[in-house]
């Protein structure tokens, strides 16, 4: 049976999937807090040589997107637990996977800032103000509402990342008003969240959570098919 995108099941499905595998969620999301916080603290408070300290933000992007990429994975295993068992080596980001994922955060941190700073060099006025809000909203919007969709391409179809963006946009078209619906759930929770360290620990995974249903069934909602998500919980 065909299953259109649901936002209400969506926050169903992944509040299951927190519920029933608190456990194994908390555990890597306390590990890859703590591992970002020392790796962070010991770069900008400890390295003193810029060299140094250059590598060491590099390792620590990579340490972040590797980790980022894992609990992608790692859902996506909880989601697919009822088909077969899964073990540590299968949340383990495979090296195409980071170096897709680092390629297109670079790309299109550095189109930020660099249209930024283009609209910055203009003269004042309307022209200046109205390129510089349209900017903002853009690349804003496509971080906080694509990116991640891109992200989920990348760790579930082994996309390459140009391609992870023409998935998403021709995937989220179709249900745009619902997916932005969910957007704005998110955004919700996030600032609720960001109150608190406790907050972000639990609304940062339940987050990510929701989005990789959401990509799944999105998928679903453009099969044809049965939509199996909604029997994983």
């Amino acid at each position: 049976m065909y299953h259109p995108f649901s936002v209400t099941e969506t926050l169903n499905i992944s509040w299951q999937i927190l519920k029933k595998n608190f456990a194994t969620i908390a555990v890597y999301t306390i590990l890859a807090f703590v591992i970002t916080a020392v790796s962070g603290f010991v770069i900008y408070n400890l390295i003193t040589d810029n060299l140094l300290a250059s590598i060491g933000i590099v390792f620590l992007l990579i340490s972040v997107s590797f980790l980022y990429l894992g609990f992608i994975k790692l859902v996506f295993q909880l989601i697919d637990k009822q088909y077969y068992d899964f073990e540590f080596a299968d949340i383990v980001p495979k090296i195409k996977m980071l170096v897709s994922y680092i390629i297109l955060l670079v790309l299109v941190s550095t189109m930020a800032v660099f249209v930024t700073n283009a609209i910055k060099a203009l003269d004042e006025g309307f022209v200046k103000y109205v390129l510089g809000i349209f900017s903002a909203i853009f690349f804003e919007i496509f971080f906080l509402f694509y990116f991640p969709i891109c992200a989920c391409f990348i760790v579930d179809d082994n996309s390459w990342p140009f391609e992870s963006v023409a998935q998403s946009f021709k995937l989220i078209k179709g249900s745009f008003l619902k997916y932005f619906l969910l957007f704005l759930v998110i955004e919700t929770l996030a600032l609720i969240g960001s109150f608190t360290v406790i907050g972000l620990i639990f609304v940062v995974p339940f987050v990510n959570i929701l989005l990789a249903v959401a990509y799944r069934k999105l998928i679903f909602s453009h099969l044809d098919v049965d939509d199996d998500v909604t029997e994983t919980v």
